[in-house]
């Protein structure tokens, strides 16, 4: 038998938890105590996932991880600057060829780590309702 309060193991014979003092039953004749209802409000999954997609750092900032978020944002908002800065400097220094390829590589990095930022914004939901779950707290 355990605690309904703390979850201490008790005895059987137990009227009162040796870990927290709650009363093992009401009246002491075996029967479970009051249950503790914990209500959790949990984070969307596919809302953190679509956040992520329209700009990065938007789910991350949804589930509550505010520093990956704003970090996240602000390095989209410098790849996107990047990005029209390699294509402009690469179309009037090299043409258009150099544009192409120096504008696929970039694309090609700016790609992985949106398609992460996704991932990571699922995941970070899934783990904030799961510490939600297990213990009634935030997990940061």
């Amino acid at each position: 038998m355990y605690c309904n309060n703390c979850g201490n193991k008790m005895n059987e014979n137990q009227a009162f938890c040796s870990g927290c003092g709650n009363r093992a039953g009401m009246g002491g004749m075996g029967m479970p105590g009051p249950t503790h209802v914990i209500q959790v409000r949990e984070k969307s999954t596919g809302i953190a996932a679509i956040l992520s997609l329209v700009w990065a750092g938007l789910g991350q900032l949804y589930v509550g991880k505010i520093g990956r978020g704003i970090g996240l944002m602000i390095l989209h908002f410098f790849m996107i600057f990047i990005l029209a800065t390699v294509v402009l400097a690469s179309t009037i220094f090299a043409g258009i060829g150099g544009a192409l390829i120096g504008g696929t590589v970039f694309i090609g990095v700016w790609v992985a780590i949106w398609v992460w930022n996704i991932f990571d914004a699922h995941k970070l939901a899934n783990r904030y309702n799961d510490s939600q779950r297990e213990s009634g707290r935030r997990p940061w």
